[in-house]
């Protein structure tokens, strides 16, 4: 027998979302009081401000369809901590593509300084979003993002088609 799931979407003007002391993100919904809920992007890369989920624990309360509809201070509160969680380092230029036995190792600079991701299969850790946006995800769950493959630099551009 299957268990049905429900989703619950919230009406935007009955909830509130607010810091108390501190950064912990509370939640208040038809004057119920959620207290350091975590919050998720269901569609990370192509609706980064839509369909958001939020958790009480390792309870869904519901989602939110979308943070635009939400009150001033709301807004103010879940784009932080959305920031805050999804931090996508900018890929600004690749210094090396290598393949060794097994695994392929990148060797990047960021907006956020050097990184190095490393993964076995290269076509599960590469996500080629419209119209030239690269996510990339290591083994570990490192990403890394480029903005537009075609602005990077010659070298870069070189190395990449290596793997596209």
């Amino acid at each position: 027998m299957s268990e049905q799931y429900a989703i619950t979407y919230f009406d935007p003007k009955e909830l509130q979302f607010f810091y108390d002391d501190g950064t912990t993100i509370h939640f208040e919904y038809r004057d119920k009081v959620y207290h350091n809920v975590s919050i998720f992007r269901t569609f990370p890369f192509s609706r980064p401000y839509e369909y958001i989920s939020i958790w009480d624990g390792d309870t869904e309360l519901g989602v939110i369809k979308s943070v635009e509809q939400l009150n001033a201070e709301s807004v103010t509160v879940l784009k932080r901590e959305l920031h805050v969680r999804y931090v996508v380092p900018e890929v600004k230029k690749i210094l090396s593509i290598k393949e060794e036995p097994g695994l392929w190792i990148f060797e990047l600079d960021t907006d956020r300084g050097p990184l190095k991701l490393i993964m076995r299969n290269i076509h599960e850790h590469l996500d080629l979003l419209p119209p030239n946006r690269i996510i990339i995800t290591d083994m570990d769950g490192k990403r890394c993002e480029i903005t537009s493959y075609k602005e990077l630099d010659m070298h870069s551009r070189r190395e990449l088609s290596k793997v596209i």
